[in-house]
């Protein structure tokens, strides 16, 4: 991957911040997803890249643990 630099409005950073939140992935991560529905939206060829799979535990009860 490459690293690079967005300009961001407060709202689109604090609801992206939110939405990443709910969702469990990082901000980085919806805006590849956001920028790969863009590019397919024309064009039926285009395959995203697929991201590895991430585990993650979420709201576990610690006398689960």
């Amino acid at each position: 991957m490459n690293r690079t630099n967005v300009y961001l409005t407060e709202k689109q950073l604090e609801r992206l911040h939110t939405r990443a939140q709910q969702e469990g992935v990082s901000m980085a991560e919806l805006i590849r997803r956001a920028i790969d529905v863009f590019l397919a939206w024309d064009d039926p060829a285009y395959l995203p890249t697929q991201p590895k799979p991430q585990i993650q535990i979420r709201n576990v009860h610690s006398s689960l643990l």
